[in-house]
């Protein structure tokens, strides 16, 4: 078997209401899929960031197709030695995710599989909370502690969550406190609570914030500052467990954060470490180093979403409920729609390979929203289109 082409489109799909963090106020996710073609007929799907284009795959191309896809290291190898300085993960990662699933469909049997075997029958999934705008209906606002208290009631019902997790980053750091007080009082110990500033804070902040929340029982105090030394400074004065998939984004870096002692928990995440085989290799690691394992989320689309769910069931030192964006989505461009929770878990596909499929309709919809969004001067899913003149600078307070 033979990998005989790339194929590469973005898609934008809108989401509930514009979110809000230290990096902007997207109003819809953008992704971009890619379909790896054998000559033996089956055709692989893989998903990455929305800024790696079709054109992105390139200058990788050439070096890919006449390659065998069980020849996963040597596809890594020749990807990520291509040139001086080269690693590209995030056209790694999607490809190594087509070629799972090429493997998965020709052998029939689930990624997981391939992947070592299941630890877990079912993923946990933390519920993101997101401070937002209105959305097109005047509906949706969530800027007030009790607002959010409202909103998340609702997920837990509807989806069955039992982690739940607050982006902050976006308003004073004493309003955010009162809201993670609002979650406590509102959701008992038998909840889990996780806040994100975002690295948006000084150390200084991190730290007197970190300790005004100590009576609130935080599972972790996510990336409350920027960069190893001030994540190492906050964790010596702070009672929390600190996690990160900021400082730590790379093997080169987890080291350095060990000796330091800046970190209790690594936030793994596919596209990051270049693909599902390392991100175990990356669970092993932390269980060497005794660190907890958890998994960031990217925006993703159920493509995404689905080989994260294959490598987290095979992963034995995942012990943090995965975070993810999907039940922010409005649709998906999978065959069946938007994949389905069942008591805040889910669980990866028994198909052989990943087990979805691309709905075409709906990627040629999206991938044309994608295009007219593009063709919008005015129009951005980052920065905050209600905040003029701002853009995010680290760090704050």
């Amino acid at each position: 078997m033979k990998i005989t082409n790339i194929k590469a489109r973005t898609a934008l799909i809108p989401i509930e209401a514009p979110t809000r963090h230290s990096y902007g106020s997207p109003d819809a996710f953008s992704r971009t899929i890619l379909e790896v073609e054998t000559d033996e007929g089956i055709t692989g799907l893989g998903e990455t960031f929305s800024w790696i284009s079709d054109s992105s795959f390139d200058g990788v191309r050439n070096i890919v197709i006449g390659e065998d896809p069980f020849n996963l290291e040597k596809i890594r190898v020749k990807i990520s030695q291509n040139n001086y300085l080269s690693r590209h993960p995030l056209l790694l990662a999607p490809i190594e995710f087509a070629c799972y699933d090429i493997q998965g469909k020709m052998l029939g049997r689930p990624v997981y599989q391939l992947l070592g075997g299941k630890v877990r029958e079912r993923v946990p999934i933390s519920a993101y909370l997101f401070y937002r705008y209105p959305d097109n209906e005047g509906k949706g606002e969530i800027r007030t502690p009790e607002q959010m208290v409202g909103h998340t009631r609702e997920l837990v019902n509807k989806y069955g969550f039992r982690s739940l997790k607050l982006k902050g980053g976006v308003f004073d750091p004493e309003h955010e406190f009162e809201t993670i007080v609002a979650l406590r009082e509102q959701f008992g110990s038998e909840y889990k609570l996780r806040f994100d500033p975002n690295a948006i804070w000084a150390s200084s902040t991190a730290i007197r914030m970190g300790n005004k929340l100590s009576d609130y029982d935080l599972e972790y105090y996510e990336d409350p500052a920027w960069g190893l030394n001030a994540m190492a400074n906050v964790r010596s004065k702070v009672p929390q467990p600190l996690a990160t998939n900021m400082s730590v984004i790379e093997f080169e870096q987890l080291g350095p954060a060990v000796a330091m002692g800046a970190v209790d928990v690594i936030l793994t995440d596919p596209w990051y470490y270049g693909g599902l085989l390392h991100t175990k290799y990356l669970d092993m690691m932390c269980k060497t180093f005794g660190l907890s394992v958890g998994m960031h989320s990217g925006t993703e689309f159920g493509i995404g979403l689905t080989a994260m769910l294959h490598v987290a069931a095979t992963m034995p030192n995942l012990v943090h409920a995965m975070d993810s964006h999907y039940h922010h989505l409005t649709d998906d461009i999978l065959v069946g729609g938007l994949l389905k929770y069942k008591d805040g878990c889910m669980a990866p596909s028994d198909a052989p390979g990943l087990g979805v499929q691309l709905d075409e309709d709906k990627m040629t919809k999206y991938e044309a929203l994608f295009l007219e969004r593009m063709q919008d001067k005015n129009a951005s899913t980052a920065l905050d289109p209600k905040r003029p003149g701002w853009y995010p600078i680290v760090p704050s307070w």
